[in-house]
């Protein structure tokens, strides 16, 4: 089983590394790609701006801020896993854009509460991804 897993550096994305984990440990042979969206790059392109000479230093800073956590997770479990930073202006579009084209069998993410609905409202990105995916999703919480 092929699994993709969006991070974003919450808790709640941390908490979709550690169900992924299980599920691995469940079916072996599974791969897992922990995917981190940069949108910044598209932005500045859009809007004419020039990336800073050293911007891929500033993602590889990021990447690691953002990933960390999840990265020693699944490498002190020895488990298989997999980072791929996404360049992309619709973080949904882009995830979702790259498990159809890799095949990914599934896509977990977690979920993020709005207002004093905390707990019923998909955040906009996991409410995009239910939308669009092109495999079935799983939203931890």
């Amino acid at each position: 089983m092929k699994i993709l897993v969006g991070i974003d550096g919450s808790e709640n994305s941390l908490r979709a590394a550690h169900y992924a984990a299980k599920l691995v440990e469940h079916f072996p042979g599974s791969t897992v790609t922990l995917v981190y969206v940069d949108t910044l790059a598209i932005q500045i392109k859009v809007k004419g701006g020039i990336l800073p000479s050293n911007y891929e230093e500033l993602v590889e800073q990021g990447r690691k801020i953002t990933l960390e956590k999840a990265e020693e997770f699944f490498a002190e479990k020895k488990l298989p896993f997999n980072v791929k930073v996404l360049e992309g202006y619709d973080i949904a579009e882009t995830i979702c854009d790259f498990a159809a084209e890799y095949n990914y069998d599934q896509i977990i993410m977690g979920t993020r509460g709005l207002g004093n609905i905390k707990g019923i409202v998909l955040g906009s990105v996991s409410h995009k991804i239910i939308q669009i995916a092109p495999c079935p999703v799983t939203f931890v919480k």
